[in-house]
């Protein structure tokens, strides 16, 4: 006499809750008999391979209509249902490697925030080329910010702070995309000094860049100020957002010359 597997039996084989197995058999996938008195069912040999395609299948992503058929497909339908089905999981391949470099870049913004609070002021080459205005209703910037909001800069003068102009940093080879008006700054080389600019996420939206500015120019006559984006974050109990602030900087004129040397090192001294 073949030999019977009750439900439980079944269900802890295949680790498959029991109401799983009950769906597949509403669903028309199993068959199993029952017992005319109490209902039982009895799962035979053949069901175990019917299961264990099923489960196979299941795996690979399709959904149960298309696993009942699939014992009545030819060959070649066989191959476009898994050839479709491999396309979707290249697109959701592709969906998760994006999202993961959209992850990394947001901890490297968090790791930027610590480095900066750890280092409050150096000097480097600011890391963008050009920058463009920006405006929420723009739909393709919108929609670069929201892939990379360290894309969003805001560019000001140390003389006149209050004229700021927003705007998103791009490749220098996109800038013939923009019309010349839409140009808020090219990066022409030059010196800046790197700090981390904190501003309350709330009106009136205090910030500490005339603090940074002030130590600045203890050592350096500033010029262009570009803050990048970094987090918005709460600290002692204040949402800020948090920008990578590039100060243009150029040495103090001693006796009619520069000294830059002297500059640098009282700089990094009072750091």
């Amino acid at each position: 006499m073949e030999k019977t597997f009750q439900i439980g039996e079944i269900a802890r084989f295949f680790d498959l809750p029991a109401s799983t197995l009950r769906y597949w058999e509403e669903c028309g996938l199993l068959a199993p008999e029952k017992d005319a008195e109490n209902g039982y069912r009895s799962y035979s040999v053949s069901d175990l391979m019917v299961i264990s395609d099923a489960v196979f299948y299941k795996n690979l992503g399709l959904p149960l209509k298309q696993i009942r058929d699939m014992e009545h497909t030819t060959p070649g339908q066989h191959r476009e249902l898994l050839n479709e089905k491999m396309g979707e999981l290249v697109e959701l391949q592709q969906q998760v490697q994006l999202r993961m470099e959209k992850l990394r870049c947001h901890l490297a913004a968090i790791d930027q925030v610590e480095q900066l609070k750890q280092q409050p002021y150096s000097l480097a080459d600011i890391d963008t080329e050009c920058i463009v205005s920006f405006d929420l209703i723009e739909q393709d910037k919108l929609r670069q910010y929201i892939g990379n909001p360290y894309l969003y800069s805001r560019v000001q003068h140390s003389g006149c702070l209050h004229q700021e102009r927003r705007g998103l940093t791009v490749p220098a080879g996109q800038l013939s995309q923009f019309p010349p008006e839409q140009i808020l700054w090219r990066n022409g080389g030059g010196t800046y000094a790197v700090c981390l600019m904190r501003e309350e996420h709330t009106a009136p939206y205090k910030n500490n860049l005339q603090e940074q500015l002030a130590h600045i120019r203890k050592s350096y006559r500033t010029g262009t100020i570009i803050s990048r984006f970094l987090l918005c974050a709460r600290e002692d109990g204040v949402l800020y957002d948090f920008y990578k602030t590039f100060v243009e900087v150029f040495p103090r004129q001693q006796n009619g010359q520069a000294d830059p040397a002297e500059n640098y090192s009282v700089f990094i001294k009072e750091s």
